[in-house]
């Protein structure tokens, strides 16, 4: 690609052609043209159009790991370093939504975040009549949705726990996003979305929708020399555990300042349960906390959730500890 001949517009032409050429000749791209080229759109040096083509022909492939970890270099530098200066342990995306069951994994963050890690929950609130957004919970559950660092801070010295919308802290990815319903499909971004980490805190829980994608999550993250993160199918790409079924956790974790590409098989936590659907609310979740109803799916997607955590942050112990201890914790939990 002979850059110094070709103006943005065009170098940006490039990368769809090298994306998208015959079988022979084409190629994906490497990390630092995939950041180059995402850089380049957030600059305004191409268009929507190019970029989504771009996204579509990888799509259609599936994105490489090189390819998703120079997107997210490319949108963390859009992400104002306020957001770093905040104390966070845990990284918790929430971009998926639930259909089937209840946000669970916000009962699993706020008994986490009772016993002392901070967590930054965060997401976009879209329009979906079939899915209901974990933001929407927030409110009733006592999670504060602070749209500003400084509102995140004071949330977190509260309650080690705060909810942060997209809009927040990357509005750019918001129109990017949106591409999807534009187009019918998911683009590399809706992956690349969940591994911004906005406050670069040490540790990152990631769901993903589809089996395999875990995998480029890891990868990237190790590309990316990430500390510690761990991606797994989650229950409707959530994250958060489905505990009907054995979940392959992939990741990444740093040992003597080396980082390690790191897999873990999770047996099923619920054998033979064939409970039903069950009704998708917060007050349903509130019910649930405060023990006016019990829901043994939910205490089990809690439990698998927390553990999950645990491990990653404390990996010396092995996954029974781990699942005893959350077990422990939610059995134990303060309510009201």
């Amino acid at each position: 690609m002979e850059e110094s001949t070709l103006n943005d517009k065009v170098l940006f032409s490039e990368y769809i052609k090298l994306t998208g050429r015959g079988e022979k000749g084409r190629r994906p791209l490497t990390m630092l043209e995939a950041k180059q080229a995402l850089t380049d759109y957030l600059q305004g040096d191409a268009s929507i159009l190019q970029l989504a083509v771009l996204l579509m022909l990888q799509r259609v492939r599936c994105e490489t790991p090189e390819e998703a970890a120079g997107y997210i270099e490319a949108l963390r530098a859009q992400v104002s370093e306020q957001w770093q200066t905040l104390p966070v342990d845990l990284d918790w995306p929430c971009f998926a939504g639930k259909k089937r069951q209840p946000p669970w994994l916000l009962l699993a963050a706020k008994v986490l975040a009772a016993n002392g890690i901070k967590i930054f929950l965060h997401g976009h609130m879209t329009v979906d009549l079939i899915k209901y957004q974990v933001e929407s919970a927030c409110p009733l559950l006592g999670i504060e949705i602070a749209d500003t660092p400084e509102k995140a801070k004071l949330a977190l010295e509260k309650n080690a726990l705060v909810y942060v919308p997209l809009s927040a802290y990357c509005p750019e990815l918001i129109e990017l996003l949106a591409l999807r319903e534009q187009v019918g499909l998911r683009t590399p971004l809706n992956t690349v979305a969940r591994s911004v980490n906005p406050t670069k805190a040490l540790y990152s829980i990631h769901g993903v929708f589809h089996k395999s994608y875990e995998k480029i999550h890891a990868e990237a993250a190790l590309l990316n020399n990430e500390h510690s993160i761990i991606a797994f199918k989650g229950e409707g790409g959530e994250s958060e555990v489905n505990p009907r079924v054995s979940t392959l956790a992939c990741g990444v974790t740093q040992v003597d300042g080396q980082t390690h590409y790191i897999e873990q098989d999770w047996p099923t936590y619920l054998e033979d349960f064939s409970g039903a659907h069950t009704e998708v609310s917060a007050e349903y979740l509130l019910k649930v906390w405060n023990k006016d109803i019990e829901d043994k799916y939910g205490d089990a997607a809690v439990i698998t959730t927390m553990a999950m955590v645990l491990k990653q942050m404390q990996p010396e112990c092995s996954q029974d500890e781990a699942l005893q201890k959350a077990k422990q914790l939610w059995e134990t939990r303060s309510i009201g």
